[in-house]
């Protein structure tokens, strides 16, 4: 683990590096995210002034839900941009070079390229949730503060089996960017309390793609509004997705086509 991330930082240094080439460019591409998170919250705003509630959650609680998917999405990014860059590895033929360096398959797929600008708007979104969570009281108890935070690392843990399986589809079909995109879309639906969709919806969301269990279960336990049994489904789901991305990109690899073949 420890030589894991020594590698990870080499990595990310050169990632950095290439971003700071043009300072101008990092500096546009900074902006342009506060002004994403701005216009979001505008909306937020908008949409909660013509009603004190949303699907019986208060105004608080539902820019709490609104923070922590916003924590969970920008840190999924952090850490797993490789995947974003994996399709030219596969097309240039340049993966056959990784596959013999003496890291797990999967390394330089998934953390192979670390955005740096993520970690400049992460900072302060992580120092504002803990004041607004502490200044509206919206913890039940530390106990559930937490199995929150575990809870959150389930998260991080399950987006990490979304990319994978991202990364083994591509290996088969040379096919990532389209695949990432529809991730992004669907998770954007937890911005609000997934309470507001039909219960149809609500099951797709929790056993297919499981948003639900992304986003919405960390917020609902920090408030101590989630039941035991959600709580161990939470971890169960996790776990059969990772297992199961595991096997998939094992499988995936069978069917590699080397540069030389």
């Amino acid at each position: 683990m420890k030589r894991l991330v020594k590698v990870w930082f080499l990595l990310a240094k050169n990632a950095a590096q290439e971003q700071l080439v043009s300072s101008i460019a990092g500096i546009i591409f900074i902006v342009g995210k506060v002004l994403r998170f701005s216009f979001l919250v505008i909306f937020l705003f908008s949409v909660l002034s013509q009603s004190e509630t949303l699907a019986g959650y208060s105004r608080e609680q539902v820019i709490l839900f609104f923070l922590v998917f916003n924590i969970v999405d920008v840190v999924t990014q952090f850490l797993f941009r490789g995947a974003y860059h994996f399709r030219p590895l596969i097309t240039s033929g340049d993966y056959d070079m990784v596959l013999l360096k003496p890291l797990p398959s999967f390394f330089r797929p998934i953390f192979g390229y670390t955005d740096f600008l993520d970690l400049i708007t992460l900072i302060p979104l992580w120092f504002f949730f803990i004041w607004y969570v502490f200044a509206h009281q919206l913890f039940a108890s530390f106990g559930h503060l937490v199995l929150s935070l575990l809870l959150l690392l389930n998260s991080f843990i399950l987006g990490f089996s979304f990319h994978l399986i991202v990364c083994g589809v591509g290996i088969m079909t040379t096919e990532v960017d389209h695949l990432l995109w529809i991730y992004r879309d669907v998770t954007s639906m937890a911005r609000f309390p997934t309470d507001i969709y039909r219960e149809v919806v609500k099951w797709l969301l929790t056993f297919t793609i499981p948003v639900v269990i992304l986003f919405t279960v960390p917020t609902k336990m920090l408030m101590g509004l989630l039941s035991w049994p959600w709580v161990a489904l939470s971890f169960v789901i996790s776990g059969l997705f990772l297992w199961g991305s595991l096997k998939f990109w094992r499988y995936a690899l069978t069917h590699y086509s080397s540069a030389s073949s």
